[in-house]
């Protein structure tokens, strides 16, 4: 990173242009979804694939109506992004190996064993990188919001893979936008550290980070602590906000209401980017925390507010982790109806019929009926000193203070 403006060494300059006036009659979000996503794909064994988003992309468009369906705009097709493109954020070498592991189908792994090559790797993961950057263009441009589920691998570096993300498609279109010389706010919920894009633009002083996760010390990749706050013009600008296992909304919810607006408003960001991960959810799997769809929904409609405030509407949406199938398909389905400022769905809400046969015939197993939560969230030994124990220590490392509402 240059140490002046956190834009990457060699970064690909973007032309500034004055933002196009909006239509009123125009589309009020852009989706983003190519099936050609579900290429990335590391085999049935593994836990991660792109046919939740599929059916949460799925399970979004059976519950629009014909109004609503005529306020959304569309992506369905995306080739994968040039060299050039990539080469903003990462390495020459790096890419130059994928390229080769991709192309031969060896069998190896990408990073120290979690993210393994599989034929044509390259090609699906700069996909999915072309899908973020035409997002973030396209929300710069036309001032509403862009939703990307297949989005959100925010482990990756510059130089290697991580936590089943092979290249980094947030840190490519932030580091476009930071070229720009454009203010970044990077909101991330996923129940693990978003260590690739929070070292990424460490220095940078054009990325704010906000990440909320499951304490480093219990769970992959081991990052994401207070004391990592930023350096250079970057200081201060690093905020990490780690939960311990079994922490839910009344964790979640106070500290994101008490610390996410006025870090906002103090670095008035120019743009909005929330990684929208699922995997902190009640009963995923490879995670402890215990969010509820409340939360994501309370999380929905603040950052969806804040973005019209502070940043004339310009907010990116993008999945990430989740490794249940009815979780992350029926949570990102919401999240695609409050980013598109249609209603979303009660939480007793019966699903679409046809959808339930799809994901059966996707899952092997019944789908949910409701678009409620059923599972029993345990109880939770966090409180009042816990959140001030944890304001504290922000406050000293960021040199401000964060009152209760």
């Amino acid at each position: 990173m240059s140490p002046d403006d956190g834009t990457p060494d060699g970064a690909e300059r973007v032309a500034r242009s004055p933002p196009r006036a909006i239509d009123p009659t125009g589309p009020a979000a852009l989706v983003v979804w190519d099936p050609e996503f579900r290429a990335y794909d590391f085999g049935p064994e593994h836990p991660f694939t792109e046919r939740s988003r599929e059916l949460a992309v799925r399970l979004f468009e059976r519950s629009l109506d014909g109004r609503e369906r005529s306020q959304i705009a569309w992506v369905r097709s995306v080739d994968p992004a040039t060299a050039a493109t990539l080469r903003i954020f990462h390495e020459e070498r790096y890419l130059e190996f994928v390229r080769r592991v991709g192309d031969s189908g060896e069998t190896v792994f990408l990073d120290r064993g979690d993210t393994p090559g599989f034929p044509g790797c390259y090609d699906a993961a700069a996909r999915i990188v072309e899908g973020a950057v035409r997002a973030a263009e396209w929300t710069w441009e036309h001032r509403c919001p862009a939703f990307h589920p297949a989005g959100g691998l925010h482990h990756a570096r510059a130089d290697r893979a991580s936590g089943f993300c092979v290249l980094n498609d947030l840190a490519v279109a932030i580091s476009r936008l930071v070229s720009a010389g454009r203010r970044i706010a990077y909101l991330d919920i996923d129940a693990h550290h978003g260590d690739g894009v929070m070292y990424g633009f460490y220095r940078s002083g054009r990325v704010l980070d906000i990440d909320f996760h499951q304490d480093g010390r219990t769970l992959f990749p081991g990052t994401g602590f207070p004391n990592e706050s930023g350096g250079g013009d970057g200081a201060g600008l690093k905020v990490n906000v780690p939960l311990p296992p079994g922490a839910g909304d009344e964790a979640l919810l106070p500290l994101f209401r008490r610390l996410v607006r006025p870090l906002l408003e103090s670095f008035r960001p120019e743009m909005i980017v929330l990684q929208h991960g699922v995997d902190a959810h009640a009963g995923d799997p490879l995670a402890q925390l215990q969010y509820t769809p409340a939360a994501y929904e309370e999380i929905d409609r603040t950052v969806v507010r804040l973005s019209r405030e502070l940043c004339d509407g310009r907010l990116l949406v993008t999945g990430g982790g989740g490794y249940r199938m009815e979780s992350v398909a029926r949570v990102l389905a919401r999240t695609g109806r409050i980013v598109s400022g249609l209603t979303a769905p009660g939480a007793d809400d019966a699903v679409p019929v046809a959808w339930r046969e799809e994901f059966f015939e996707e899952a092997g197993y019944p789908a949910p009926e409701r678009w409620a939560e059923t599972e029993r969230v345990l109880p939770t030994a966090w409180g009042l000193s816990d959140e001030e124990r944890l304001i504290e220590e922000l406050e000293e490392r960021l040199g401000t203070r964060f009152r209760r509402p």
